[in-house]
């Protein structure tokens, strides 16, 4: 008996360890020949800066007050497929993981069947469709940017209608399956930041999926189930690309960063953890090349729900730019403009101050703040004013001075870009704005154009441009970047996108609506909006809403203006309009608000008539002599113009519940001053009404703001700081770049402080490159050094945004993320 109980101990052994070994990953079963260092073709081709810049960076996030700690997306994917020995990894991710994502998601198939699961492949999405149209008969892998092109333009068909062989990278589809994808194209796409997670994980609690590449190295491909890549380790042999499917932000690495990816690979389920692995956002910043999202067209009704339409809202300026380190005395703020606000209040907080301090408004989407004192660090928030109410505070953001200015520095990058698009003559335009930039004598406009390359439109001194020929077929990208006076040439800003609807019904209208008015007691039986065109729309759908703020009913017209004459508009209260442009392939995003109503007793009176209010309302400050000035245009038959005036904001003075008379003007002047009629920190707004001889005033016309800021003093230093560069800064700092010549770079910077100077020495696959020097400003999480520039990052404590300047070979104004290593 015991010798056969030690036979079946040993037969059981045995059959265990074959189990075992047949589960155990093997790097080799999906590496080709050609995925090893040196040649470092894997699969996935990360495209060059100037590439990746054509794409616009995701602006139109869901709103969430407040991201969730964790998203898990990975029960909605398709089951985890093995890609095999074929560089093809582009192609699962983006075809059969996501676009079968999207097509369950939006409701287009009821469940996943791939066939390596015993299905028939109708549900779920061919990569050999994608990959062997794509690679020119060689397995050498693709690039996101073609790629996603080619979804948009072509599609995909299931796998049943071409099925995937990891031996054959060069069989073509047949002309009906080209036919069949069609049916199956995404609506869009867009490039996400992959060094700010937040922007990534947005996407995902919005229900939505990321693609995204890395480079690939041994570590990662021995990642176990329940670890969390966060440490390269051994040779690196190329790209590779997967797709994001949720985050944890207390998940924590053996190294102690806090807060991981999950993702899904196409190595199989033996590969981690039945084929889902972790990344720390640390080390996707640090070694990830590009992420972006696609847009399946999920509405299955061609017209809004009555609960897709809500009220917006004031919101607090966004994307804010600060200068650091361009100047000793002076830091400039730059935003986006903001719907419905007519001022902004800069408030600032110096060093060891508990709460920021109003110190200006701007009607502009910029401010300079002067008479600083130098190698200082100071923190600003913005709060957006309508003439209603203001917003909540902005996010803090940080800028500094540096003890000596650079008379050769380069101006810093245009931001505050913003666009819209309206008909001329039938045709469309895009006219772009953007905030101005100190010291800056012209600026350079410029638009993405076919295969990733750039064309200039044209240079300006001004901050507005009209693109006169926009493209209807695809996203329009714009760049823009400033030449200083002193003849140096800035970086070029984040590409902004804007997108002309398509009325031949390819693709529904985008954007919003623009120019919304509507009629404020101009009429006693109706109420009159009227918009600008939309490109694009063959229609508008228009809701209208009561004081209660419910949907009271819902309207469609043909043309750009409407007239309400419904009953409920009789009683002479106020209504709320929002439209939607459409046409046949859906509609387009909700427009702002405009607030209109009816006079009944106007059909009363005896004689005379209400006109419209003035248009080109303008107001300015002549400071030197303290005046307000406010200009508008002539209105047909007006005797005369009232002015009203209401203070919005004062820190001395109580503030005015409505708009008071002020004066009228005769009927043959547009222009108005008077001295300015608060106390400096004051913020007031206008309106002109036009009257006719025996008519009533018009409604008020657009409200503008005019202030006059305090004479701030010169902000002294309170004590010489003698604080040492923090150690946070200390160390080195390690990352991934992938050169389009010579394949992926190791990164390697080492800083060092000397007190409050640094030294950082850069190398590049472990050969030193250059070295830069400085001095840090007490209190600030950044240095610089002629071009020189090193961010410790807010959103990923131990992460680092670091530019160089001057190497050969270098891509132009690159940025990347370094981490920290661990010294422990």
């Amino acid at each position: 008996m015991k010798c056969l109980r030690g036979k079946i101990t040993l037969l059981y052994f045995t059959i265990f360890s074959v189990v075992v070994d047949a589960q155990t990953f093997d790097p080799n079963s999906v590496r080709s020949k050609d995925c090893k260092p040196g040649v470092y073709q894997c699969g996935y081709l990360p495209a060059p800066k100037e590439i990746q810049d054509t794409i616009p960076l995701k602006r139109d996030f869901n709103s969430f007050e407040e991201l969730p700690s964790s998203i898990d997306l990975s029960s909605q994917m398709p089951p985890v497929g093995n890609q095999g020995q074929q560089n093809s990894c582009v192609a699962w991710a983006s075809g059969y993981a996501i676009r079968s994502f999207l097509a369950k998601n939006g409701g287009k198939v009821s469940n996943y069947d791939p066939p390596f699961v015993g299905g028939g492949g109708n549900n779920v999405f061919s990569p050999a469709f994608i990959y062997n149209q794509q690679n020119g008969g060689k397995d050498a892998g693709l690039y996101y940017y073609k790629t996603m092109d080619f979804l948009q333009k072509n599609g995909v068909v299931p796998w049943s209608s071409m099925p995937y062989s990891d031996k054959d990278y060069k069989s073509q589809p047949s002309a009906s399956a080209k036919q069949e994808a069609l049916a199956y194209r995404i609506k869009s796409y867009t490039r996400l930041n992959i060094k700010k997670p937040d922007e990534i994980k947005r996407v995902l609690a919005g229900g939505n999926v990321v693609l995204f590449g890395i480079i690939i190295d041994d570590a990662f491909y021995q990642l176990k189930a329940g670890e969390i890549y966060d440490k390269t380790g051994g040779q690196s042999y190329g790209g590779h690309a997967m797709t994001i499917v949720g985050y944890d932000d207390k998940k924590k690495s053996k190294s102690g960063h806090v807060g991981a990816f999950k993702f899904q690979n196409s190595w199989g389920e033996n590969w981690a953890d039945k084929g889902f692995g972790w990344l720390s956002y640390n080390m996707l910043a640090a070694v990830g090349q590009e992420a972006y999202a696609l847009v399946d067209d999920t509405k299955t009704n061609t017209s809004p729900t009555s609960n897709e339409v809500s009220l917006k809202p004031l919101s607090p300026p966004q994307q804010i730019k600060v200068s650091r380190g361009e100047s000793d005395s002076n830091i400039g703020l730059s935003w986006e403009q903001v719907p419905g606000a007519i001022s902004y209040l800069i408030q600032r907080r110096e060093e060891g101050d508990s709460k920021p301090k109003d110190i200006a408004y701007s009607t502009t989407t910029n401010y300079l703040d002067s008479n600083l004192s130098p190698n200082t660090t100071y923190f600003y928030t913005l709060i957006s004013i309508s003439a209603d109410t203001s917003s909540s505070p902005s996010t803090e953001v940080e800028g500094f001075t540096i003890s000596k200015v650079n008379p050769n520095a380069k101006p810093q990058a245009v931001s505050g870009i913003n666009g819209k698009t309206y008909i001329v003559n039938g045709k469309p335009q895009v006219a772009l704005v953007w905030s101005a930039l100190e010291g800056v004598s012209t600026y350079t406009v410029a638009k993405s154009v076919s295969g990733g390359k750039w064309k200039v439109l044209g240079t300006t001194p001004n901050t507005a441009y009209i693109d006169t020929l926009p493209s209807k077929d695809s996203i329009n990208g714009y760049r823009i970047r400033a030449t200083g006076k002193n003849k140096k040439i800035g970086p070029w800003s984040d590409t902004f996108g804007i997108s002309i609807g398509d009325a031949n019904a390819e693709t529904a209208p985008t954007g919003q609506v623009s120019d919304l008015q509507a009629s404020d007691g101009d009429y006693s039986d109706k109420i009159f909006v009227q918009w600008s065109e939309m490109p694009g729309a063959t229609g508008y759908y228009v809701f209208r809403f009561d004081e209660n703020a419910k949907l009271s009913k819902e309207f469609t017209v043909k043309s750009n203006s409407f007239e309400d004459k419904d009953a409920p508009i009789l009683t002479g209260k106020y209504f709320s309009y929002t439209i939607y442009g459409y046409n046949s392939a859906g509609y387009s995003e909700q427009s702002e608000f405009v607030i209109g109503r009816a006079e009944p007793s106007l059909a009363k009176r005896a004689a005379g008539k209400t006109l419209a209010p003035p248009t080109s309302v303008s107001g300015s400050l002549d400071e030197k002599n303290k005046l307000t000035i406010v200009k508008w245009s002539s209105v047909k038959d007006a005797s005369e113009y009232y002015i009203y005036r209401k203070l919005l904001k004062s820190t001395t003075s109580a503030v005015g519940k409505q708009l008071e008379f002020v004066q009228a003007v005769p009927g043959n002047k547009t222009e108005y001053s008077e001295s300015f009629p608060g106390k400096p920190g004051d913020l007031f707004v206008y309106s002109v009404r036009s009257k006719s001889e025996f008519g009533g005033e018009s409604k008020d016309s657009t409200l503008v703001s005019i202030f006059l800021n305090p004479q701030l003093p010169s902000v002294k230093k309170r004590a010489l700081s003698i604080s040492d560069l923090p150690q946070e800064f200390v160390g080195t700092w390690t990352g991934f770049h992938w050169n389009a010549k010579s394949g992926p770079q190791k990164i390697t910077l080492e800083l060092k402080s000397n007190h409050q100077d640094f030294n950082a020495s850069l190398s590049i696959n472990d050969k030193v490159m250059k070295t830069f020097s400085g001095s840090w400003t007490p209190g600030s999480t950044g240095v610089r050094s002629e071009g020189f520039s090193f961010d410790l990052q807010k959103e990923i404590p131990g992460n680092s945004l670091v530019q160089f300047p001057g190497l050969a070979g270098w891509e132009e104004d690159l940025e990347l993320s370094l981490t920290k290593l661990d010294t422990k």
